[in-house]
């Protein structure tokens, strides 16, 4: 994996847990050209709709108080259909699976969160190597 392709995004990180977006912001920062962070969906989708930077990828936790990651994604995807979204959560029940593909997530990563499967994720996107869809 070349983290060099991945260089010029700008990334939407929303999550909840303090401790994990310390940790993933951080790593993130050094990879990517710009990362926001959110600390649930409601600020998410504010950073989205309202901040200067136009995002190349959204990466979000499920499970968040005031707009769970689901929720947010989909009223993202009102704005702009096209933008790719990547949930990561500890949940691996079949209606979040089933919620998550309604909506066109890309890929939906279980947690603990392996960055290096993220990264990979985001250059096979970019690479054009797989369709926006998760498989079931």
């Amino acid at each position: 994996m070349n983290l060099k392709n991945l260089k010029d995004l700008n990334i939407l990180y929303v999550e909840d847990d303090k401790v994990v977006q310390d940790l993933f912001s951080t790593i993130l920062s050094k990879v990517f050209a710009h990362v926001s962070i959110a600390s649930d969906g409601k600020e998410g989708l504010d950073f989205f709709i309202n901040n200067k930077y136009k995002y190349d990828f959204v990466v979000s936790d499920v499970k968040m108080p005031e707009l769970d990651g689901l929720e947010m994604i989909e009223k993202i995807k009102e704005v702009d259909p096209s933008i790719p979204c990547i949930l990561i959560t500890a949940h691996g029940e079949f209606d979040y699976f089933m919620k998550a593909n309604e909506i066109g997530v890309y890929r939906y990563i279980q947690k603990p969160l392996d960055i290096n499967e993220l990264f990979e994720a985001i250059n096979d996107f970019q690479s054009g190597l797989e369709v926006k869809k998760i498989d079931l």
